[in-house]
């Protein structure tokens, strides 16, 4: 059990916030240099060519501060090895733009290492039905990696706005430690917790927080794909097996933004019959935006949404809410925000 006033937590923390800070100071000027930045255009609003190493200082500081833990790090060979793929595929992805069928076999590739590597599947979705619980059983791999990639991209296409991406998976990381906290001693708690302590750094550079808007960075296709992959990585260790510390329905609600979001702009454009992989303006921030709502206001409208939902993802576990409940709960949800999201882009298009 963790001892949140021990040196060992302390220091690995400690380590990677100081890392986060050094590897931001010592990649901007190196990105700039090779022009690894985002430049503005009709879907991106910001001013200026911006730095896209966010990603990768999270993961610089993760790396040096897992050197530093108690645990043995062979523990996390394979999430490094996992998180590693996807921070040179995403680089390669900011830099030149790589296109879609190979960014999904490098996916699928990170997918299958958590799977044979970590040892982690979906094995079953719960009692969803008050009927027993489901197994997915010779469907099992093919359901995670389909649960694994849509993570990734997830998160990856929920980062359309400061601090959005970063503020949606600092939200879930802390559930993920609410929901552990007191019921098990496991080296896998290091990882939320690094990630908690890495994330309010690139935050402060991203948001401009007590820092000049000509220092701000962005997290790029690597910090995105990383955060996915991180969160998923937990949710499947935590959500089954022995290692079951919430019912594979809490982890809906405790990452239900980006999930929803995703799927219903998917739905949409596999409706109109375009890729769902074609970028559009349809994601809940874009739709805000349009209804006039200022940048700001729509980062703290979709955070607090994001923490009223794994707020209620975390009372319904502690108060052993039935899962069918949870889950009726979760698609009333869903629905909701589809006819209202169709609504407002269709209203947004008769004004436009």
């Amino acid at each position: 059990m963790f001892n949140i006033v021990s040196t060992s937590i302390i220091i690995p923390v400690l380590f990677a916030s100081i890392s986060t800070f050094l590897a931001i100071t010592l990649l901007r000027p190196y990105a700039i240099s090779i022009n690894l930045t985002d430049n503005p255009n009709d879907r991106k609003l910001h001013s200026g060519s911006v730095p896209l190493i966010g990603g990768v200082a999270m993961f610089f500081a993760i790396v040096v501060s897992i050197l530093v833990l108690p645990n043995d790090s062979y523990d996390f060979n394979y999430f490094l090895l996992a998180s590693m793929i996807l921070i040179v595929i995403g680089v390669l992805d900011d830099y030149r733009e790589i296109s879609v069928t190979l960014r999904l076999l490098f996916q699928g590739l990170v997918a299958l290492i958590i799977i044979l590597g970590g040892n982690l599947s979906i094995l079953s979705v719960g009692n969803l039905f008050a009927t027993g619980e489901i197994l997915l059983n010779g469907w099992s791999y093919f359901i995670t990696v389909i649960a694994i990639i849509a993570a990734i991209n997830a998160v990856n296409m929920a980062d359309g706005i400061h601090g959005l991406a970063a503020g949606n998976s600092l939200i879930t990381f802390i559930a993920i430690l609410l929901l552990s906290f007191g019921k098990m001693s496991h080296q896998d708690l290091w990882i939320p917790l690094l990630f908690c302590s890495v994330l309010p750094v690139f935050l402060i550079y991203n948001l401009c927080l007590g820092v000049p808007k000509s220092k701000r960075i962005f997290m790029g296709d690597a910090g995105s794909m990383f955060l996915g992959m991180a969160i998923v990585w937990l949710l499947l260790d935590f959500s089954q097996g022995e290692n079951l510390i919430f019912k594979p329905v809490t982890a809906l609600w405790i990452f239900s933004v980006p999930l929803i979001d995703m799927v219903a702009v998917f739905t949409r454009r596999l409706v109109s019959g375009t890729s769902p992989f074609k970028a559009d303006i349809s994601h809940m921030h874009h739709i805000l935006l349009c209804q006039g709502f200022k940048q700001r206001n729509v980062l703290q409208i979709i955070l607090l949404f994001s923490l009223l939902m794994a707020v209620v993802g975390i009372l319904g576990e502690q108060f052993h809410a039935p899962e069918w409940v949870m889950l009726l709960g979760f698609l009333m949800t869903f629905v909701v925000y589809s006819f209202w999201s169709k609504a407002a882009i269709r209203n947004i298009q008769i004004h436009s």
